[in-house]
């Protein structure tokens, strides 16, 4: 048995019995010190927890970015995107902070462009998960910022999608479950 199935077993059999209500699952931090664990395993128990229906999603990075309305959206975000690109990509065409990932003010803080369009179309990102730019649908930037090419993912996920998309970029085939379509 792993780690994180051991640990979600524990949390769903206290709930089974009653000795902890599903709002009171520890979230993801609380897991990391309780079982000295990293974020890695602390989020995968929570995603495991969430996908059985025995607790509600967290939002990932503390907070959501909140509401984005129909005029900063038209006005303020679109303005900002290049016309769809021969891969698709719709690619943020402003100011980048970090790692390249385009960035955006939204409600008095800066937060990434791709995850203010995924937010839009889809609501808030869930606990657990991050934001990948789909290199088997042909997203091939960090810029990118059409919805279609990002998906919800694992961190363990993501981290294997970007080493398979850089070893395709630098020309070692290898197959993806995407590639299958």
């Amino acid at each position: 048995m792993s780690l994180v199935s051991e640990i979600a077993e524990y949390y769903q059999h206290h709930i089974e019995i009653g000795e902890l209500a599903p709002e009171d699952v520890p979230g993801f931090r609380e897991i990391m010190a309780e079982w000295e664990v990293g974020r890695t395993t602390s989020q995968a128990v929570r995603a495991v927890l969430v996908r059985a229906g025995l607790t509600t999603p967290q939002i990932v990075h503390g907070q959501p970015l909140g509401p984005i309305s129909e005029l900063d959206w038209a006005f303020r975000f679109l303005p900002k995107v290049q016309p769809r690109n021969s891969d698709g990509c719709l690619l943020w065409d402003s100011g980048t902070r970090g790692q390249g990932y385009g960035q955006f003010e939204l409600n008095g803080r800066s937060v990434q462009a791709h995850r203010v369009a995924w937010e839009y179309r889809h609501g808030p990102v869930p606990e657990g998960y991050e934001l990948d730019h789909v290199f088997a649908r042909g997203c091939r930037s960090k810029l990118c910022v059409n919805h279609e090419h990002l998906e919800a993912v694992t961190r363990a996920e993501n981290m294997i999608r970007r080493h398979v998309a850089a070893r395709w970029m630098a020309g070692i085939q290898v197959r993806t479950e995407l590639d299958s379509d």
